[in-house]
């Protein structure tokens, strides 16, 4: 009985063998799977009035809070802030975030997917100090942050702040170091997606002013870019400028400025070694120097790492305003609408060599190709809808504009980032057996 058991044990181990077999083998690999991740906008400061610039009415947006809502076509690229910050969709083309005080100032931003760190080079916490910090989470947990400021007295404590999910929380930045005049503030992202963004707005008593958005440098350098900085903005303008610099090491820096114009390239005896403590902000006037008749970029360079703006102060008849104008990042390609509006584009590399192609108002597509070295300047043509600009070297820009409401300025750079992630992939033997 026993031997006869073992018979149709061993019989059954070998038919299941031979079935296991000619099944189908289930052979997995993975492979990579890329999409560009949502970008945020952020909502009106202060009370000013908001308008989102997406790149086409196709492109689906939401409003922060709604959680569980789906992205929406909306009626028009022009998408009102009136409810806060809104998340675009994924794409490849960046949008902007435009915000005014009528009769005040006006403001742009780059809406973007968030960075793990961002330098803020601009602001003050004197007392006509309204700029605050803007953080949002656009993630479904809660996010933490840590805040750094740095001032002509070097640098604070660190603040930790978390920001619930779906949500935006606003920090004065007059709170971080109370009375400083120049500031420079770190948000270094612990945990969650979050974005950040810093304003400054400033006023005296009843009097404005002005404001803008400090555009976010991710990653110090040795040698930093500021391009599309304006000399005019017409024959009645008067324009200022400072520069402000930090080195974010914890050594002493000293540095040099290159003043890079159409009229010549050149260093300044005043600017040609500035010396930098550690951790401590320092504004250096452009006063009185050759900045030529169009716009005009600085090179800064230094012994270590630091990160670096300028504010441009404006005064035209009954405007007066001012902008930060930050360290630019070079890029090859890069697409955004621009609804019409007309700024001046400054394009700085050793060998400038670009491809723009534009659509107008009536959807006839237009291109220009353009060369130059060191420095060129391109008026964006009247009607202009959808940009998309290509360089073959290394090139870093910036624009700038002026309306009845104030100045504004935009480092040019793309803000679409590709997100990765690994998927698996079945073998050709999961659907055809052995032969």
């Amino acid at each position: 009985m026993k031997e006869t058991r073992a018979a149709f044990a061993l019989l059954f181990f070998i038919i299941a063998a031979h079935i296991a077999y000619l099944l189908p083998q289930a052979i997995t690999k993975e492979e990579l799977s890329e999409s560009y991740s949502i970008t945020t906008c952020p909502g009106p400061v202060n009370g000013a009035n908001g308008t989102a610039l997406i790149p086409s009415k196709q492109i689906g947006v939401r409003e922060l809070t709604r959680r569980n809502a789906d992205f929406a076509k909306p009626a028009s690229g022009n998408v009102s802030l009136s409810r806060g910050a809104i998340i675009v969709a994924g794409n490849p083309i960046n949008s902007w975030t435009i915000q005014t005080k009528p009769g005040k100032w006006t403001s742009a931003i780059t809406c973007a997917s968030g960075a793990t760190n961002s330098w803020f080079v601009g602001g003050t916490a004197n007392v006509t100090s309204q700029g605050k910090i803007v953080l949002i989470n656009s993630g479904l947990s809660d996010a933490v942050a840590a805040l750094t400021t740095f001032s002509e007295s070097g640098p604070s404590e660190v603040i930790n702040v978390t920001v619930k999910a779906l949500s935006e929380r606003e920090i004065r930045i007059d709170s971080l170091q109370p009375g400083a005049d120049r500031l420079v503030v770190k948000v270094n992202v612990l945990n969650g997606r979050l974005t950040s963004f810093m304003t400054d707005e400033r006023v005296r008593g009843l009097n404005n002013i002005g404001g803008d958005y400090i555009s976010p440098i991710t990653e110090p350098k040795k040698e930093l870019i500021i391009a599309g900085l304006p000399s005019t903005f017409g024959s009645t303008s008067k324009l200022t400028h400072t520069l402000r610099v930090m080195s974010t090491e914890k050594v002493d820096a000293n540095l040099s400025v290159e003043v890079i114009s159409s009229e010549g390239v050149y260093v300044p005896v005043s600017l040609g070694s500035i010396s930098l403590n550690a951790g401590e902000v320092v504004d250096v006037p452009l006063d009185d120097l050759d900045l030529g008749r169009g716009s005009f970029g600085l090179k800064v360079v230094a012994n270590s790492e630091i990160v670096a703006s300028v504010l441009t102060e404006v005064t035209r008849g009954s405007t007066s305003d001012f902008m930060w104008n930050s360290a630019t990042p070079t890029f090859e390609n890069v697409s955004f609408n621009i609804y019409g509006l007309e700024p001046q584009i400054s394009f700085i590399g050793d060998d400038i060599r670009l491809s723009i192609q534009w659509r107008d108002r009536t959807g006839k597509t237009r291109r220009s190709s353009l060369q130059g070295q060191e420095i060129l300047n391109w008026r964006v043509p009247a009607n202009s809808r959808l940009i998309s600009i290509s360089s073959r070297g290394e090139v870093s820009a910036g624009m700038s504009w002026i309306t009845n409401d104030g100045v504004a300025h935009l480092p040019i750079a793309s803000s679409a980032t590709l997100e990765s992630a690994a998927r698996p992939r079945a073998d050709i033997g999961v659907i055809q057996p052995r032969s």
